[in-house]
């Protein structure tokens, strides 16, 4: 007791404070997810070869960054699979399972050109692509045989669009959309569901083409045999070229894009705000 006494005695001649401490956080346990939350940022700068932006690497993961190698067009009866010039690409690490990844092309738009130099018919077509794109930019509601143009010519075509809007970025204009690719007739699902972005500089130079995949909750994720009484048999097998047919083709698709269209950003998985705040941060000096 007395040895109590006079630590107390000491402490208010030496003015202690006898007050109990209080401790934060800092010492408590944490869940695995809450550790990751603080260690990735929200934001990430990325600048390579004259590119830079901005994005959220919690939604997007890792950035794979590259140069990519002018692939020209080999013969003139090869098919023109993405041919393209030298360009820059970037790469994200999330994204399907298996398949499309969010990603970032620029190219050079005048080096098209010399990678289609083999088949004169070809380099014409590209360039009708890229007079078509400029036209789209122009105008949103344009299109180009029905399409709205992309350079990285491939198999397959768009199935639709929605959520159409022209976007510009520092340094160029744009159009970003929602869209559903496919080589083959198929059902819809979120399987090839993209946020896809289509811009030209400025000063004309580059081409730019991003974009990212897309889920929505009331589409199946993968290809479906049958889908809210339609199925792949009465859309496209009985009597396929019949007007009946066609209009049923319609219907269908526009039961799916009135819906598409009607949804808020953050209703799409990931939400599309965050794929619009990388282009918005996109600068391209070259």
């Amino acid at each position: 007791m007395k040895i109590v006494l006079v630590i107390f005695l000491a402490c208010v001649l030496l003015g202690c404070n006898l007050r109990p401490s209080i401790r934060g956080n800092e010492g408590s346990l944490q869940t695995k997810a809450e550790a990751a939350e603080e260690v990735i940022p929200s934001d990430q700068a990325v600048d390579f070869e004259g590119v830079s932006f901005h994005y959220d690497p919690r939604v997007f993961g890792d950035v794979k960054k590259e140069i990519v190698p002018e692939h020209k067009l080999e013969r003139p009866d090869n098919k023109p699979d993405n041919v393209v010039p030298e360009g820059v690409e970037f790469e994200f690490e999330f994204g399907r399972e298996h398949g499309t990844k969010a990603r970032i092309a620029i190219y050079p738009l005048d080096k098209f050109d010399d990678a289609y130099a083999i088949s004169p018919e070809m380099a014409q077509y590209i360039n009708d692509e890229i007079t078509g794109l400029r036209r789209v930019l122009k105008n949103p509601s344009s299109r180009l045989k029905g399409q709205i143009p992309h350079l990285e010519l491939g198999d397959g075509s768009d199935d639709f669009y929605v959520k159409v809007r022209g976007f510009d970025f520092p340094g160029g204009r744009g159009i970003i959309f929602i869209t559903h690719w496919s080589i083959e007739a198929e059902l819809l699902s979120n399987r090839n569901l993209v946020y896809r972005y289509e811009g030209i500089t400025a000063d004309g130079k580059f081409y730019v083409t991003a974009e990212t995949p897309v889920s929505v909750a009331f589409l199946p994720d993968e290809m479906p045999t049958a889908f809210e009484g339609y199925t792949y048999e009465n859309l496209f097998e009985e009597n396929s070229n019949s007007k009946d047919t066609e209009a049923r083709i319609e219907k269908y698709r526009n039961s799916i894009t009135t819906r598409l269209e009607k949804l808020n950003s953050s209703d799409y998985s990931p939400s599309l705000e965050k794929f619009e705040e990388i282009i918005s941060s996109l600068r391209i000096n070259k």
